[in-house]
């Protein structure tokens, strides 16, 4: 990495860091330009504007995450499925729960606030969201089919079950956040347990 490049990403990852602290529209780009060392100007050789940088940091954190990013359908079998959907879940919280996750999710509440104002750009981000998260209902309910269809789980009620596992895990991640501490694995094995049942 050159030091052109270098110098955006120090300016993409002190953006996303100040956006978790301050939000969106009290992080100024003087503030991330005195935290990266550098002349506000510079800043828009990088990134033309700062809507621009916002943008950057939002597809920056939507980067590889997916359903399919974690959750391996095509190596389910009868035989490892419940320990495969316990361990990939885990997989997932347990790489959410380093201090830089844990930013992430600060900063994904950010655009989550920012998304439910009204403008077109603000309702781009809200649907990227959305569109991630309905991935996430729609991969475990793929995923729990192929476990109907192993004859693990009852066919009643996939979609609400896929649904019920998308929430736990979305929240799983977010009570750290807060200062919450739960027994993650103890909670994601018994919302497992408690699907297949």
């Amino acid at each position: 990495m050159n030091k052109s490049e270098k110098t955006k990403h120090k300016i993409l990852e002190t953006a996303t860091w100040l956006i978790g602290q301050y939000g969106i529209e009290k992080t100024s780009l003087s503030m991330i330009a005195n935290s990266v060392g550098i002349q506000k100007p510079s800043i828009y050789y990088y990134y033309p504007s700062k809507e621009k940088l916002v943008d950057a940091v939002f597809n920056w954190i939507f980067e590889g995450y997916s359903f399919e990013t974690y959750f391996h359908i095509h190596e389910y079998t009868k035989e490892n499925f419940e320990e495969k959907i316990f361990n990939e879940g885990l997989q997932l919280l347990s790489e959410v729960s380093t201090d830089a996750q844990l930013l992430v999710v600060q900063v994904l509440n950010e655009f989550l606030l920012y998304g439910s104002r009204e403008s077109a750009h603000n309702k781009e981000y809200k649907s990227k969201i959305k569109s991630v998260q309905q991935g996430f209902i729609d991969g475990f309910n793929r995923l729990l089919q192929k476990g109907g269809e192993f004859g693990l789980i009852d066919s009643k009620g996939l979609h609400e079950k896929a649904t019920l596992l998308a929430l736990i895990l979305d929240n799983l991640s977010n009570y750290p956040m807060v200062g919450i501490q739960i027994d993650v694995v103890a909670v994601w094995r018994q919302t497992i347990t408690s699907i297949l049942s």
